[in-house]
């Protein structure tokens, strides 16, 4: 059986809805997608944008404050254990 191609639109849709990691894709669809990517640029770059855009969420997450925990226990009355 022979499996229709995935389009760059489906490949972006799969994209916004299982992320950029290929591997955590299904295989089929994976399969689909590595085809895709090695005969269409637009579909390598809609790849690339999305893996920034992991990474920039990744790199944005807050870090709390050297000493914080410490401080909310002494203020809380509580004791580390």
């Amino acid at each position: 059986m022979t499996e229709t191609p995935m389009s760059v639109g489906e490949f972006s849709d799969m994209l916004d809805r299982l992320g950029a990691n290929l591997d955590r894709w299904p295989a089929t669809a994976r399969a689909a997608a590595e085809t895709l990517l090695a005969s269409s640029p637009a579909a390598a770059d809609r790849l690339a944008e999305a893996i920034a855009l992991a990474e920039s969420m990744t790199d944005a997450q807050p870090k709390a404050p050297k000493g914080l925990v410490d401080r909310v226990m002494a203020a809380s009355g509580a004791t580390k254990s």
